[in-house]
């Protein structure tokens, strides 16, 4: 069997390489370098809870995939010597209203059914765990088995492996539309030609409804852009994430940090703005007003692939044979690349998979 796999972010990166695991030849198409549009400039957070607005069907497929990042991640960096960077050094969701305190107390009441070591605790706690905290939060939930991933790293350790592993790499070569016989999918058209195999994976991010939609299939993803920042130099350090509703900072392990991110709906628009650079300092000022006087070194644009409901799609695509979606990741594509990857892999090879993707039917908008 062949799979040609549309898409080479942490997602379709994920799926090939779980694929190779299995024996299966494949094909991994990418319009641009490594990461894409969106993976490689993410924040790289493996946070099940700590941006989960409530409980929900998706729940159970986070805490999945959050379980097997250490072993997949360990994986990686055995087999190609680049360390991406895993940390479950956890996360501070702190609470910067009256109203964020409410909606951190139901978060507690939710998450502690999954993991009993979340904690509510009071400001002074929380600034002894991370002294940079604004002094005038007064509660804060800690999560302490939430982490991060270096996510430029993690994309390097990946195409690296699939390189290793032989799978073919078309960078540079844009899918154009997906090819059908009757109801059975046999490729994808590229600006560089035909890539022929016996299935096919869509999981080319905010393009992917598109690339479905002349097949007659309804399943719209949107780009979300989001901007982050990069600081160093920083006046204290930070260890863990910090959390709000309003915004994010991430560390990483060589010392600086990024705070994210904006969310803008302003289409396939890749650039960075004076408004984003504003929303993010200003968010920072709330979270960590001392990191204000941080050192801003860089900055990253990505396009988040959003859907209607905000649930990835992830499954067999109806109406044709061998023809699999997994796009729409949104805000969690880092933390779900294991679990995705393991279910279509399971579906592409036994039909069925034991991983909770129900929620993610990509024919739940078929009209």
């Amino acid at each position: 069997m062949r799979v040609v796999v549309v898409g080479a972010g942490i997602i379709g990166s994920a799926i090939a390489w779980e694929l190779r695991h299995r024996r299966i030849e494949v094909a991994l198409i990418e319009s641009m370098a490594e990461g894409g549009h969106t993976s490689a400039a993410s924040a790289g957070m493996v946070n099940p809870f700590s941006l989960t607005p409530n409980d929900s069907p998706a729940v159970p497929l986070y805490w999945r995939s959050f379980q097997m990042y250490p072993a997949w991640i360990e994986q990686l960096r055995e087999r190609t010597g680049i360390d991406p960077e895993w940390r479950a050094n956890g996360t501070l969701r702190v609470a910067l209203s009256p109203a964020d305190r409410e909606t951190l107390h139901a978060t507690y009441e939710w998450v502690r059914r999954y993991d009993p070591s979340v904690q509510l605790i009071d400001g002074n706690e929380a600034r002894r765990l991370e002294p940079a905290l604004h002094p005038e939060i007064g509660e804060a939930l800690y999560l302490p088995n939430e982490g991060w991933v270096h996510t430029p790293r993690l994309m390097r350790a990946l195409h690296r492996a699939l390189q290793q592993e032989g799978v073919s790499i078309y960078a540079a070569a844009p899918a154009l539309s997906i090819e059908v016989q009757g109801i059975r999918a046999y490729g994808v058209r590229t600006a560089s030609g035909l890539v022929q195999g016996d299935a096919v994976v869509v999981a080319a991010g905010a393009w992917s409804g598109a690339l479905l939609q002349p097949l007659g299939i309804h399943a719209p993803t949107e780009p979300v852009r989001g901007q982050l920042l990069l600081l160093t130099d920083l006046p204290l350090p930070v260890s863990r994430i910090l959390s709000t509703p309003v915004g994010y900072v991430v560390p990483r392990a060589n010392g600086t940090i990024l705070v994210g991110a904006t969310r803008e709906r302003v289409g396939y628009d890749l650039r960075a703005t004076a408004e984003g650079y504003a929303h993010l300092t200003r968010t920072l000022s709330q979270i960590a007003p001392t990191l204000m006087r941080a050192t801003l070194v860089g900055h990253a644009v990505g396009l988040r692939p959003d859907t209607p409901d905000h649930n990835p799609y992830i499954g067999k695509v109806g109406g044709y044979e061998g023809l699999y979606a997994a796009a729409g990741h949104a805000y969690h594509g880092i933390l779900l690349a294991p679990a995705t990857a393991c279910a279509i892999a399971d579906l592409l090879l036994g039909g069925e998979t034991n991983l909770p993707i129900a929620p993610f039917d990509p024919n739940r908008f078929a009209r």
